[in-house]
């Protein structure tokens, strides 16, 4: 954090008259002494609504007084140079008092300095009694965080390899993330199960997967030791699978899910439960409750946009939140027994595995909806799928505009004959289209579509003549061959729909 020091010359003056003297500067200037040591003095500049305090420290040493002014509030640029300012008006105000203060005022510092003393040891044993309880409870002291590090390197890992078969770095492909296991309804309901596990280290583009790991590990570094790695994993897992159930309960049309922030809920719910109990000192509980709170609230609001899968964020606060009451009761029990309770863990995984299995059998998806979008995941592998589809795409652009052409009513005969003439010109482009993917790597589904749409184009073209020979020859009795045409390309056309 930004700082300046400079250093005054004491000259014949002790370092504890020297500290005296810098007592009664403070105290000129209108700034606040909070602490005090051996020849150390701590004051703090004034704070207001709109600007913060900076502390001043004062060391003395025999012949020098150095003055550090220093920003204590994580800011980054001194922008206004309150630090030089602060050391610049101490160095006049001392130069001042020196010159000015009596032995009786040097006396009356120096008492007040002791009581400040006596005070800063108070607090100091004070803040480490209650740091020491802290590390009791939450078993900081010695610990690691091998498992949070190794579910961030499964994330880290999993995207990186879907991105390499092609799911996109900031622009996500949902085809791909369904192949690698995302929660998509019409196939989690109909056999594929892991999915409500597999979807929580997925994730839709490199910004997803910061937030949520930044999540995990601030929320990791807390519970990872209080809990043990035991407990740790089965309550990130468990309260993903919760969070993926939650997810299907309440989107009614299939909504491609995916994401750790389900399970990362989770943990903040077990972690709110535990601030909600006595397992964690008071005065460091309302303060993480306080911050917890706060981080839940806005993600919960910010999740409200459009894509965001809250469901499964509050699926997963409200498990984690019951979960974690499990964890308090089992750490009471495991004190008045003293001994461990081997039941939890066990509870946990049957209370999620009985939940999954009752869902999934009283919800059965549709064989037809899995078949259809399994035959497009099978599509999305062969290379030149998506080329294909975008010249499926150009075929209905341009057959709704044909269609929409010569189904014209208010059109003359004089009028119509053009459009034919451009019809047909449009049915040719197209023709060639089709018959250029013959060298695709597409599925033999779709090259045969192709092929069908080929023959529905040869016969919209020879309803083309038809009706060209109908206007121009006034050849009234073609009226059945057009409409047996029709019908045939009709029927053509919904052979390829199907393909």
């Amino acid at each position: 954090m930004p700082k300046h020091e400079q250093s005054i010359a004491l000259g014949s003056i002790d370092p504890k008259t020297a500290i005296a003297i810098a007592y009664e500067t403070i105290k000129q200037l209108g700034w606040e002494p909070i602490m005090a040591g051996e020849n150390t003095l701590l004051g703090s500049t004034p704070k207001s609504w709109n600007k913060k305090n900076q502390h001043v420290l004062c060391i003395a040493e025999p012949g020098t007084l150095t003055v550090r002014s220093e920003m204590v509030y994580g800011e980054m640029l001194d922008l206004g140079g309150r630090n030089k300012k602060n050391t610049n008006a101490f160095e006049a105000g001392f130069e001042k008092a020196r010159a000015s203060v009596t032995a009786d005022e040097i006396e009356s510092a120096a008492n007040a300095i002791l009581g400040l003393q006596e005070t800063t040891r108070e607090t100091a044993a004070q803040q480490q009694l209650e740091q020491q309880e802290l590390n009791n409870a939450l078993n900081l002291e010695g610990s690691n965080l091998y498992v949070t590090y190794a579910i961030m390197a499964i994330n880290v890992l999993v995207f990186i390899l879907m991105a390499v078969d092609g799911a996109g770095i900031f622009t996500a492909n949902g085809l791909v993330h369904l192949k690698w296991g995302s929660n998509f309804s019409p196939l989690t309901l109909t056999g594929d199960w892991w999915r409500l596990l597999s979807c929580v280290f997925i994730h839709f583009g490199i910004i997803h997967l910061a937030m949520n790991m930044y999540c995990l590990y601030t929320v990791g570094i807390y519970l990872e030791p209080m809990l043990g790695k035991l407990k740790y994993t089965t309550a990130y897992l468990c309260t993903g699978v919760m969070a993926s159930l939650v997810s299907l309960w309440w989107h009614t049309e299939p909504a491609n899910s995916a994401g750790a922030s389900g399970a990362v809920f989770g943990m903040y719910g077990v972690f709110l439960a535990l601030l909600t109990s006595n397992l964690i000192p008071k005065a460091a509980r309302q303060e993480l409750l306080k911050s917890i709170g706060i981080f839940v609230a806005y993600n919960l609001i910010y999740g409200m946009k459009s894509g965001v899968d809250n469901a499964a964020h509050v699926g997963g606060l409200v498990s984690g939140f019951l979960f974690g009451y499990l964890f308090v009761f089992g750490n009471n029990q495991e004190k008045k027994k003293g001994m461990p309770l081997k039941w939890i863990v066990p509870v946990l995984v049957l209370v999620t595995v009985g939940s999954a299995y009752g869902y999934l059998q009283q919800h059965p998806g549709s064989a037809a909806s899995r078949s259809e979008i399994v035959q497009e995941l099978k599509n999305a592998g062969f290379k030149d799928n998506a080329t294909f589809n975008d010249k499926l795409s150009e075929f209905d652009l341009v057959h709704r505009s044909i269609n929409e052409s010569l189904d014209d009513s208010t059109l003359t005969d004089e009028q119509l004959l053009p459009k034919i003439q451009q019809a047909d010109n449009q049915w040719k482009q197209l023709s060639a289209m089709f018959r250029s993917t013959s060298s695709y790597d597409i599925s033999t589904a779709s090259h045969k579509k192709a092929e069908k749409l080929i023959e529905y184009i040869e016969l919209r073209q020879q309803e083309l003549i038809i009706l060209q020979s109908m206007i121009s020859n006034k050849e009234e009795d073609l009226l059945p061959k057009f409409n047996e045409t029709r019908l045939k390309a009709n029927a053509v056309f919904q052979e390829a729909v199907k393909l």
